[in-house]
């Protein structure tokens, strides 16, 4: 779904974001080459940004957190799932995964029982409430993604998306390291 998150516990995606693909190549790059790279970036986080934000509208308008529309996404593809599961796929404590599906049970969004298998575990569905807003969610998604590959052909709608996924991979797969890319201690 195009809301939802990835799971986050493949290759420390919790951590910063990298900025730079190889540093050793910093001296060949030209300035037009620099100049290229952060508007890339600042298009693609002006983006995330507008994103971000309607997605907030949309959320809102359902009555839930970003938090509780992320789990609600995550147990409509999810169904009979834990908490424990929720936890690892948001990249929280147990005790956060467990408020938000406290929260979300109060609304009438899910259920929870016990595990039939095993009593420490609590096993999450949703109602025919949460059901709704899900759909909801997802054709919220649908749309915004719509939106974004408008005007574009086919084969660039293809393009547009191998691309975006290359431009993630680096930078979950090469993340920056301590202290990269900060000012050096004389200027600050």
């Amino acid at each position: 779904a195009f809301w939802s998150i990835q799971p986050r516990d493949v290759d420390n995606r919790c951590g910063p974001l990298y900025d730079g693909m190889d540093s050793g190549r910093e001296e060949e790059r030209t300035t037009m080459e620099k100049d290229k790279e952060f508007t890339v970036a600042r298009l693609i986080l002006r983006m995330a940004n507008q994103i971000v934000k309607n997605r907030n509208l949309h959320v809102k308008a359902l009555g839930l957190t970003t938090e509780q529309a992320d789990s609600l996404l995550f147990f409509l593809s999810h169904e009979n799932a834990v908490i424990n599961d929720l936890k690892d796929y948001l990249c929280v404590t147990h005790q956060t995964a467990r408020g938000i599906v406290q929260r979300m049970e109060g609304k009438g969004v899910v259920t929870t029982r016990k595990s039939p298998t095993d009593g420490r575990y609590q096993v999450v569905s949703l109602s025919e409430k949460g059901r709704k807003m899900g759909a909801i969610l997802l054709e919220n998604g649908i749309q915004t993604g719509s939106r974004l590959l408008h005007g574009m052909t086919p084969e660039q709608e293809d393009l547009f998306l191998q691309l975006m996924q290359l431009a993630l991979e680096n930078v979950e797969n090469h993340p920056i390291s301590s202290g990269e890319g900060m000012l050096p201690p004389e200027i600050l």
